[in-house]
């Protein structure tokens, strides 16, 4: 979002999703665990706000070549998809 919005071409994506577990997926979570990881999204909930009331719709609209708009992007990472999947998690 920062490089889009400062009219530079995004780093390429590296990440391999769910194709591979490694051995930080199988690490404990523990409540503080739980804490920070809050903490952070919280944080970070705080600076897409800020990026997107700083946009105007044109700015939200406007395609990249191949890559989304940032309308599209927005609409992607808010997405519940993969939390609604899981369910519940916080009895186990």
């Amino acid at each position: 979002m920062d490089a889009r919005l400062a009219g530079q071409a995004p780093l390429p994506d590296h990440w391999h999703q769910s194709a591979i577990t490694t051995q930080a997926d199988l690490a404990p979570f523990i409540t503080e665990d739980l804490d920070e990881a809050r903490s952070r999204l919280t944080g970070l909930a705080q600076i897409w706000s800020i990026w997107l009331s700083s946009a105007d719709d044109e700015r939200l609209g406007r395609a990249g070549g191949a890559a989304w708009t940032l309308r599209q992007v927005t609409f992607h990472v808010a997405s519940t998809y993969d939390a609604d999947a899981l369910g519940d998690l916080s009895t186990q």
